[in-house]
């Protein structure tokens, strides 16, 4: 990994614009469709708020075996990482993070009350930024830091909800959390992660 010391020095703005200022993936888990994952951006290049909703139920004929729904915002100034609030519901379970960034590092309040402190370099794992990737990662759900490895292959191919092809650069992850994302000219364009009970789940872009 780069060293954080990078991140603090000039935040890399790796990531692009994508069309209309939003992102929208259908999830996908053993063929059946789970649900969305939506980001969207509202501001300037360097000042902004990415709001991200993702909504998932998996179901069984009539029977709802998970239900899941995560809204966030993610706030920037000046290029660089200043807050973020979350709240998380699974399967009724409600977890909330509020993480602030500070000169002497990221505090993060989760469910009682409880404080963490993360380095200044930590950030969300939200996936749409790919610079994020060189530096320390905290879970957006729960608060709590990620330990992960990342390796970067550039010149991949992959395939868009409509079944077009893009080339494209994947970071593989892995550590706390088993995770792959692909940026296709910096826009995160794909994921495919391990979900609790060893099967995967995929997010395929469909705008």
């Amino acid at each position: 990994m780069v060293a954080a010391a990078l991140l603090l020095a000039a935040p890399a703005r790796l990531w692009a614009d994508p069309p209309g200022r939003s992102l929208a993936f259908e999830v996908w888990r053993s063929g059946q469709r789970l649900g969305t994952h939506r980001v969207a951006f509202a501001g300037s290049d360097q000042d902004f708020v990415a709001t991200i909703d993702a909504q998932m139920e998996l179901k069984l004929g009539a029977l709802t075996l998970f239900r899941y729904r995560h809204q966030a915002a993610e706030t920037w100034r000046g290029g660089r990482f200043a807050s973020l609030t979350s709240r998380t519901v699974s399967n009724g379970k409600v977890e909330q993070v509020v993480a602030q960034a500070g000169p002497g590092g990221v505090a993060i309040t989760i469910g009682g009350g409880k404080r963490l402190m993360a380095p200044a370099s930590a950030h969300p794992l939200t996936h749409w930024n790919p610079a994020v990737l060189q530096g320390s990662l905290f879970n957006p759900e729960t608060g709590k830091p990620l330990r992960e490895s990342v390796v970067r292959s550039d010149g991949q191919s992959l395939a868009l909800a409509d079944g077009r092809r893009v080339s494209a650069t994947r970071f593989t992850l892995a550590g706390d959390a088993d995770i792959v994302d692909w940026y296709a000219s910096g826009v995160w364009t794909a994921l495919r992660g391990r979900l609790w009970d060893g099967s995967y789940v995929e997010y395929r872009r469909a705008a």
